[in-house]
């Protein structure tokens, strides 16, 4: 019943829009401070958020309801400035124990026909996963037991000095093979918080190859500020019918750690919002 209410919802909401986010152009580069002057000349949307109730892992509850967007481009790269609050940081991924984060999606094909529940086969989305616990990584050292529990016992490592910074202390052949392989070397050493997927419909998500996005989340007085970007264009990868001029669509999802979000359990707009971005 919860699985066909969130089907229905997104029947009713999910192929209309009428709200619109401008991308302003600004000169320049595009800042990842979400407090950097640049950010006041654009426009902020409110965009409602609902508990995701079309696949299990669900989400009945609210535990954030809205999430405030701004964006800005340059010509050459977009961002986004995601606002919303949270009552406490969750910045670590432990046992019984989640990150808050958000993400950005964009149909590969302006369309707003494109289901927004991650698209669906031959109509692709490309997401952008920011996570707390990687900028925490990034940030402030690998957050491992020694680091989360300071007075117990922890692991050694012999390739690497508390508190065991990454890529740095990871590029070597003795943490590849501590690690589990090349495979999962790269997925943990990207130099960002942000992680590009791609998808075909819930259930099908792929990191992809090329990791260009970017991204910065500051925690403050009871609120997440993250900034994404990602350049209209990447090399050797795919990327969606979008750049200065166009218009195209694009929504959005939040994970809050201490409601165990984590995979499907989310909260998310079930609506397509139209992007316009300025030339």
């Amino acid at each position: 019943m919860r699985a066909l209410m969130g089907f229905l919802l997104f029947i009713a909401v999910g192929i209309s829009y009428s709200i619109e986010l401008v991308s302003k152009r600004v000169k320049g580069e595009i800042p990842l401070n979400p407090f950097d002057q640049k950010w006041k000349s654009a426009k902020a949307i409110d965009v409602a958020l609902a508990g995701q109730t079309v696949t299990k892992p669900m989400e009945t509850g609210l535990p954030v309801s809205s999430v405030k967007v701004k964006s800005i481009n340059n010509g050459k790269e977009i961002a986004f400035l995601l606002i919303w609050e949270d009552k406490t940081k969750d910045a670590f991924h432990l046992i019984n124990k989640f990150s808050d984060a958000v993400a950005v999606q964009i149909p590969y094909k302006p369309s707003d026909k494109v289901p927004v529940t991650m698209g669906a086969k031959n109509q692709r989305v490309l997401i952008l996963h920011w996570t707390a616990f990687r900028e925490e990584n990034l940030e402030r050292g690998y957050s491992d037991v020694s680091k989360i529990h300071p007075n117990y016992a922890y692991d050694w490592y012999p390739h690497a000095k508390p508190p065991y910074k990454y890529p740095r202390d990871w590029a070597n052949q003795y943490a590849l093979a501590y690690i589990g392989g090349e495979k999962v070397y790269r997925k943990n050493t990207f130099k960002t918080p942000v992680r590009e997927v791609v998808a075909e419909g819930f259930g099908s998500s792929t990191w992809k190859d090329v990791q260009s996005a970017q991204g910065k989340g500051i925690y403050r007085d009871g609120k997440w500020y993250v900034v994404i970007k990602r350049e209209f264009v990447v090399e050797n990868t795919s990327n969606p019918q979008w750049g200065p001029g166009k218009k195209t669509f694009v929504t959005f999802a939040v994970w809050e750690g201490s409601s165990a979000h984590r995979g499907a359990r989310k909260v998310l707009s079930y609506q397509w919002i139209r992007l316009n971005i300025e030339r």
